[in-house]
Parts: C-alpha cells; sequence; structure tokens
C-alpha cells in the first residue's frame, strides 16, 4: 500500500493521490488521517461523507458567525418556548431529541413549527406545518423575515451592537411578501404570517435542521438565513434559543473540529499565513506542504476521470452506495487504484477495493467523540477487535512509518495523539486545553471549548461577539469584521438546477428512514431491522397513483435523466400530489443483494452547494413507469 502511494506521489505529485473517509471514527483517528494527509502527503484531495450531510451547514455557521461551531445545545430543546423544525425529521433521525422536544411541550407548553415537503410525524402533531413546495427554502425565510421586519419583532439594540448586514437583508426581504411566498412555496400566506409570529413573539426559540436544508437547493444561503432568523430577533447565545444543526453521524462535529477537509485543526484558516505558520511549525514540516485549498469528493472523481488522482483511499465509509450519480461515481471507483479500510466485509465499495484493510469498530478501540452539542465523549474499548483488524490511528501511523514519517505519528495510543491535537486548539474557537480522559471519564462528556482553567461552555456568542474577526476566522470572506459581528446575508433566490417537466412530471426527494441507518453496513446485518424494511421503495401520493392505475406494493421504474431504480410503491399522502420519496439507504452490489437495481443514488445529479460543494438530494425530477406498459 505504501509503495503504490510512493510510486503515485512520485509520477503525478500529492495531487495524484486522495483520501475520503467516514464521519463515525474517533477524533484522535480524524487527527492522524488530517496531518497524514495535509502534512506528510501535502494532497490537496482530502475529505469526508460529511461533504454529504454537513458541508452546507460548515459553510453557513462560518458565513454568518466566522467558525463552525454550533450555538446552542441540547438542553434548548428542553426548555425553548418554541421548537422551529425545519428540514428534519428528528422523530425518525434523532428519535431520542424528539422525546425531549415532546416532553417540553407537555411539561412546559412549547410550540412545535414543522417546515417539510412531507407529512413526516413531527409534521401531524405539530402545531402548524408549512408544506412547501421542495426547492423553495429561500422564500419561505424571507417570508419569514418580512413579517418579523414589517411588525417589528425584532431586537433591534442586539442587531446594531452585535450585526452587519442588516439594511441589505431587509432591502432582500421586502421583495417576499406573504402572497408572492405562498406562490413560490405553496405554503398558505396566513401560515407564513403565523410561523412569524410564532418565532417573533416566543420568548425563545430554537430552529433544529437537517438534510431538508443541507441537502436542498441553496443549501448554504439556506443556513445563513436560518442564522439570520436567529440574530435579527436576538434570539442567540441564551437558553432556548439557538439555531441548531443535527449532526447525521455520531462522529460527524470531530472531523470538523479537526479541520475537516478545508481547514487546519484548530479551526484554523488554511489562507491565513499565521494560522499556515503556527500548524507547519508545530507539526515540523515546511509550511509550503499545507495545501491551501482542497478537492473535495466531487472534484476527486473528476480528477480520477481524467486520469489525474492515480490512488483513492476510502476509510470508513461506503461511497458505492452514498455518492450521487452512480453511475458516474462508480466508473471512477472502477478505474481508480482503490483502498478500502473498514470494519465490515462484504460491503458495496469493497467490490471495487484492489487492497482490503480490516479495521476494528466501535467497542474495539479507545477514543473521543463529539456530538452535535459540542460535547467530546470518551469511548473505550470493551472487546479486542476480531483477526488481524486493528484501530484505524494504529493503520495510519503505520502507514505513516513505511512512507518515512513515523516520528510524527509516534503516539503510544490514542490518549497520547489527544494531548497533541488538544495543545493546537488552544486559543482557539474550540480550546480544548482544559480537557483529558479523565475529566471526560468523571463528568462523562465535556462542550467544548473549555481552556485550561475553565469549565466547559453549554452555549456560544452569550456576550453577542462573534469570531469573525480576520485574525480569529476559519475562513476570508465578507463576513469578516474587526469588531468580531455576525453577519446578515442577503442571498438571491434560484430556482433548484433541476424541475419538473413533462418528460419527467414528479419532485425527487430521498432521504433516511427510522428502520435502517445510512448505506446499511450496520443495520442490514441486524434481521429484525432488516426484515422490517427489506428493500427499498418509492412513496407515491394516492392520487397520483390512481392517475397513473399503479397498485400498493406493485413494483415500478422510477426513471431519472441518470438513471432508473425498480422498487415497490407505497402509496401514501406522507408525500404531496407531484412529489415521490426514495429512501436512500439500499444498495445493490452487495453480494446477497445482486439482480435488484434499487440504489436511490443511481437517479440523483451531481448538482452542489457552489459555496459549500454539497451533493443535491432533495429537488430532482422523475417519472413513475409501470413494469407492464413498458
Amino acid at each position: 500500500m505504501a509503495q503504490r502511494l510512493r510510486e503515485a506521489l512520485a509520477t503525478g505529485g500529492p495531487e495524484a493521490v486522495g483520501i475520503y473517509h467516514g464521519g463515525q471514527l474517533t477524533l484522535e483517528e480524524y487527527y492522524a488521517i488530517h496531518k497524514l494527509a495535509k502534512g506528510v502527503l501535502g494532497t490537496p484531495n482530502i475529505d469526508a461523507n460529511t461533504r454529504l450531510c454537513m458541508a452546507s451547514t460548515v459553510s453557513g455557521y462560518i458565513r454568518s458567525f466566522g467558525v463552525d461551531a454550533p450555538p446552542g445545545c441540547y438542553e434548548d430543546l428542553d426548555v425553548s418556548s418554541l421548537v422551529f423544525i425545519f428540514g428534519a425529521n428528528p422523530a425518525e433521525m434523532h428519535p431520542q431529541l424528539w422525546q425531549r422536544i415532546l416532553r417540553n411541550r407537555k411539561l412546559n407548553g412549547a410550540k412545535i413549527v414543522v417546515a417539510d415537503p412531507r407529512l413526516t410525524l413531527p409534521a401531524r402533531v405539530a402545531d402548524l406545518h408549512l408544506r412547501l413546495r421542495c426547492g423553495s427554502n429561500i422564500p419561505l425565510l424571507y417570508g419569514l423575515i418580512n413579517i418579523l421586519i414589517k411588525e417589528d419583532m425584532l431586537d433591534r439594540d442586539f442587531i446594531r451592537r452585535a450585526t452587519t448586514g442588516f439594511e441589505e437583508l431587509a432591502r432582500a426581504a421586502a421583495a417576499y411578501p406573504p402572497e408572492r411566498v405562498a406562490g413560490l412555496t405553496g405554503v398558505p400566506a396566513a401560515d407564513i404570517v403565523a410561523a412569524a409570529r410564532l418565532f417573533g413573539q416566543s420568548p425563545s426559540a430554537v430552529t433544529v435542521f437537517c438534510q431538508g436544508v443541507n441537502q436542498s437547493s441553496q443549501a448554504v444561503d439556506t443556513v445563513t438565513l436560518i442564522n439570520s432568523l436567529h440574530l435579527i430577533t436576538g434570539k442567540i447565545g441564551r437558553p432556548g434559543s439557538a439555531p441548531f444543526s443535527l449532526t447525521g453521524q455520531a462522529s460527524a462535529l470531530s472531523m470538523r473540529e479537526i479541520g475537516g477537509g478545508g481547514s487546519l485543526p484548530g479551526f484554523r484558516n488554511p489562507e491565513n499565513p499565521e494560522h499556515r505558520r503556527q500548524v507547519a511549525n508545530y507539526w515540523g514540516i515546511p509550511e509550503d506542504r499545507l495545501p491551501r485549498r482542497v478537492n473535495d469528493i466531487n472534484r476527486m472523481l473528476e480528477l480520477i476521470a481524467a486520469g489525474r488522482l492515480k490512488v483513492l483511499w476510502v476509510i470508513g465509509t461506503n461511497p458505492a452506495v452514498s455518492l450521487p450519480d452512480q453511475g458516474f461515481s462508480r466508473r471512477q471507483l472502477e478505474k481508480v487504484f482503490l483502498i478500502v479500510q473498514d470494519v465490515f466485509y462484504p460491503m458495496e465499495t469493497a467490490a471495487f477495493a484492489d487492497i482490503f484493510l480490516p479495521a476494528a469498530g466501535w467497542g474495539e478501540k479507545d477514543g473521543i467523540i463529539t456530538n452535535s452539542e459540542r460535547r467530546l465523549n470518551l469511548v473505550r474499548r470493551a472487546v479486542n477487535p476480531p483477526g488481524e483488524a486493528r484501530d484505524d490511528l494504529t493503520i495510519i501511523s503505520q502507514v505513516a512509518r513505511y512512507l518515512g514519517a513515523g516520528e510524527l505519528f509516534a503516539w503510544p495510543g490514542p490518549a497520547a495523539a489527544f494531548e497533541e491535537l488538544r495543545e493546537l486548539t488552544r486559543h482557539r474557537p474550540n480550546d480544548l486545553t482544559g480537557v483529558d480522559y479523565t475529566l471526560l471519564e468523571r463528568q462523562r462528556g465535556v462542550q467544548w471549548p473549555c481552556p485550561s482553567g475553565s469549565r466547559e461552555t453549554p452555549r456560544l456568542y452569550t456576550t453577542g461577539v462573534f469570531p469573525t474577526r480576520p485574525e480569529e476566522a476559519q475562513g476570508y470572506g465578507e463576513f469578516n469584521h474587526p469588531e468580531g459581528r455576525a453577519h446578515l446575508w442577503a442571498v438571491p433566490y434560484t430556482p433548484p438546477p433541476e424541475v419538473p417537466d413533462g418528460e419527467f412530471p414528479f419532485w425527487l426527494n430521498t432521504g433516511r428512514i427510522i428502520e435502517h441507518y445510512h448505506t446499511r453496513t450496520k443495520t442490514k446485518r441486524i434481521p429484525e431491522l432488516q426484515a422490517l424494511v427489506p428493500g427499498a421503495y418509492v412513496e407515491i401520493n394516492p392520487q397520483d397513483a390512481a392517475r397513473l392505475k399503479v397498485a400498493e406494493g406493485e413494483v415500478v421504474r422510477v426513471v431519472s435523466r441518470r438513471g432508473w431504480v425498480e422498487v415497490p410503491a407505497r402509496l401514501t399522502d406522507v408525500v404531496a400530489p407531484g412529489e415521490v420519496f426514495v429512501p436512500f439507504h439500499f444498495g445493490d452490489l452487495d453480494p446477497n443483494e445482486r439482480g435488484r437495481q434499487q440504489a436511490a443514488n443511481h437517479l440523483t445529479g451531481r448538482y452542489v452547494d457552489p459555496l459549500s460543494g454539497q451533493p443535491l438530494a432533495k429537488a430532482g425530477a422523475c417519472r413513475i413507469e409501470r413494469l407492464n406498459s413498458l
């Protein structure tokens, strides 16, 4: 393996190798991966599957607040007067949090507002359901901001002292009165006004959002407008008030806090000379080895297609199911020299592997994972990994040794790796210098920042000061401000790049269901869960089914401009007329499932958010064909 990496570097330079990893490793393993990629290989080709779920939140938080730091905490769901669920389904995706929301309603009378095209369980029990069309997040949010400004439900003192850009935002929102927004979204104007008043008049409000935002059209712009809802009303930095993005993987925030794909550890800006110098000196490497910009997985696939990326190392993720436009993606996995490092075998991506490295899983290693509320949790090994499987930290360190960089990874264990990372966060927004394994075990988790000599921080931005100063922020841009103010963005609305037409008359929405987790590497191995939902399906509204003469359970072909799947129909009012939904969990390369073309990502396209590079999975176009009519 190391020989292949050396050969690729010798013939094609750092751009000839790439690493693509998952969001369920430990903080220490992420640190090692990114130190190897950026500090040893010097490659710009480093990304994670959080590109598919959290990249737009990352960019949105940075553009509003300066760094990718979730402002709130889970306790906000317990005490908030209003829980605004925007593009999320916590009843199925985060059921523990959903129970906390329901308990808050029962004990405190909290109101629930849901914005979602589908009639999910939260939508059914909500005080108000804003059933917007696919791809219309931006006009809906502008409509809410329009009413908040028009009826002066604002915290003008907070706007004045803590933000910039309000006049531009107000001018943009003025073009979206409720009547116009109703036409763009399908939500009645009266409901838009009612939702804005609930938000503006509630003493506190938390907005919970997930993939209905992150995988939507104009996803980053949507995140910034959600942030702006809270900024213009002052509903941030205090109990029960925050824009709160829910991560889709247990350790996704761990990956983000070590720098993710595009940043450096400690939320450092890779284009800031001082930030680059700090990391290079600490690692003992030449500063010019650190990439200034990185290529996400979408760009890596293009580099493979062009013959420039020769070796791709996939760690703890399953792109042969999860990447969009599977026809294109699988061709690149077939073309590149592929190293797969994972707990599970067989799994779909392993079908393309030239080398497979068995890795230890959860419960077979020690380390830290960080959840959605910035809480570091220590996980301990319960059993030894089977056979020759090794934890990812050990594998990365051994590869580094074979590449001649072993001294940079000479940790006796994960605790030592964490101690090294911890020092890189000193005086940074995610300062971990007050944390060690003993504290984590004693307190059963700590929320960062937790500087040396201080306590954990449940909520950020309590003083109304934000890390937007150029020397502090995670990037450069219009959001930088010398006094540390948050930025209110005025963004244009652009319809989705693909909309229904005569050939493809239905909106295509893809997503998750409660019975399965991501690409089922775990859940398809649990007989009880697999028996509940053994395969993919398509949700069709009964009105559309009657027009198409499709019966419940009938296998139909769902066709898009990229490909097709054949799955049984489920007739349900969960989807609105003119919209269909296909769960994305299912692949068709597992030896036990061959011959069933059911992967939803045969249908999705390679459209991405221009600011985050996150693929669009919530607004495509498709048609339904009856097999007996083909």
